[in-house]
């Protein structure tokens, strides 16, 4: 069969080379390519049925042809010499690719893909555990459920006779995920990028004229559920990586100075405002609690924190975990009524349904991925990628490579430093990788997620890494469709 096929090919390039001699050089070279196209494709095909009995064992690299859908006609020239173009400019990105793909763990995936055609897959349906990829699903809920511009409030409630406040002042938590002491962020590893700083709340209490509070600080963080953290984090994870949490919550629950965080973020909240009034002069004679501020209390003031639109930096580039269990909280109570994580995952998993992305396989567990139970796809993280797009509110708010976040220091070499925007992910056996590498008309959406003993390891991922990025570097500007067709 292999033969016979040779030797139809043989016969089409001899009556095609007639053709070549006779033409001007610009013009043959673009008949070239087309002929090229229309006289390997069937063979490829043939060649793929003859060795399908004989397939090896090792990593299949599944691409695909698709192009999205032209008004030409079936056999126009254009088409063709589309299809040509753009086969010829990821030519080099789909060898690079395989060969990465060939060296990937058992219990991993990967896909790329340009304008919605697959360039290169390796198991993309297998769920897999994402680690902080997770946070890609909550910034996509947050976005659909509660819109870019949508904003925090933190309010100040209290009896205001004069310069008194008579009684108690009710801290109410408005579930701002990025409230912050003016101190707190150089504390930080990433710093948070648009903090909510609770010292401007003092200097308008100060700024009223108030000098004297009667009662306490009481901080009320009745808006969420009191769930401090999910049921199946370990002990590694709760107060140090995450929580406890709560609708009132400052410097992610730490009070500087303290070797410890409190039990209730909502008492620690209430003890940073007292220590900030009383630095401003401001006497306050009871100690901080908590509690649920009454009906006719009136307002003293209002903190609002930036829209979510730039607040969602501190969830995907600082890949902030406090952040990813607060936004979930909200997106449950706003889409659902219900304040709490479960509410939030269901209005995730109803968000990709609306979005056409499959979640077949999926598990949604936590919202900031700390949890092993969480599945996801690389498919279904792809899809979420190009659902938004290169230029929306979620891929602006990623890490840039060697430039900021958690990226900061990864890849800080070309052809990745400065282009690549992706959100990272990481626990003891995972490691994920997910973003978009830009290109002169668009940008290549790429998922990678690797689970399995040792994965963490730099000496294991970061070769993984380059060879993507070496990859996906290799995508080309031509030649474009209008230097293939005939002139």
């Amino acid at each position: 069969m292999m033969q016979h096929l040779r030797g139809r090919i043989v016969e089409r390039f001899q009556r095609f080379d007639e053709h070549v001699v006779s033409v001007e050089g610009q013009r043959a070279a673009a008949s070239l390519v087309v002929a090229a196209a229309l006289l390997l494709i069937p063979t490829f095909s043939a060649w793929q049925v003859a060795n399908a009995a004989a397939e090896a064992k090792a990593p299949r690299v599944e691409s695909s042809a698709i192009t999205p859908p032209t008004k030409e006609p079936l056999f126009s020239i254009r088409r063709i010499a589309q299809t040509a173009a753009s086969e010829a400019r990821i030519a080099n990105v789909k060898s690079k690719l395989a060969m990465l793909a060939a060296g990937l763990p058992q219990d991993s995936c990967l896909i790329v893909r340009t304008a919605s055609r697959v360039v290169a897959q390796y198991r993309p349906n297998r769920p897999l555990v994402p680690a902080s990829n997770m946070k890609l699903l909550v910034a996509a809920g947050a976005l659909d459920a509660l819109g870019a511009d949508y904003r925090f409030s933190t309010v100040l409630l209290g009896n205001r006779v004069g310069d008194v406040i008579i009684g108690n002042v009710w801290l109410v938590g408005g579930g701002d995920p990025v409230l912050s002491t003016r101190a707190y962020p150089a504390t930080q590893v990433y710093p948070t990028f648009s903090p909510t700083y609770l010292d401007t709340l003092a200097d308008e209490v100060v700024a009223l004229g108030i000098t004297k509070i009667t009662g306490s600080i009481v901080g009320d963080e009745s808006r969420y559920d009191t769930e401090r953290y999910v049921p199946t984090w370990g002990d590694g994870i709760r107060a140090i990586e995450a929580g406890p949490l709560g609708a009132l919550m400052v410097d992610d629950g730490v009070l500087i100075g303290d070797p410890f965080k409190p039990a209730n973020p909502a008492v620690g909240a209430a003890t940073a405002f007292t220590r900030l009034l009383q630095s401003r002069g401001v006497t306050v004679i009871a100690a901080p609690r908590t509690g649920s501020a009454p009906a006719n209390v009136g307002e003293i003031s209002r903190l609002t924190s930036a829209p979510l639109g730039t607040l969602l930096g501190d969830l995907l580039a600082n890949s902030d975990n406090n952040v990813a269990e607060l936004l979930l909280k909200e997106i449950g109570l706003v889409g659902r009524q219900q304040p709490t994580r479960v509410a939030g995952l269901q209005v995730v998993a109803e968000m990709l349904t609306k979005r056409n992305i499959s979640t077949e396989g999926a598990v949604f567990v936590d919202g900031s991925g700390l949890a092993e139970g969480n599945r996801v796809t690389c498919t279904l993280l792809a899809d979420l990628l190009e659902s938004f797009g290169v230029n929306g509110v979620l891929a602006t708010n990623l890490a840039v490579a060697g430039t900021t976040g958690t990226l900061r220091e990864q890849l800080d070499t070309p052809p990745a430093k400065g282009r690549v925007m992706a959100k990272t992910g990481t626990l003891r056996n995972v490691k994920a990788l997910s973003g978009f590498f830009p290109v002169d008309d668009g940008a290549m959406a790429f998922a990678l997620i690797l689970n399995g003993s040792g994965v963490s390891n730099q000496t294991a991922y970061q070769p993984q890494w380059r060879a993507l990025m070496s990859a996906l570097g290799a995508f080309s500007a031509t030649p474009s469709t209008k230097d293939l067709l005939p002139r």
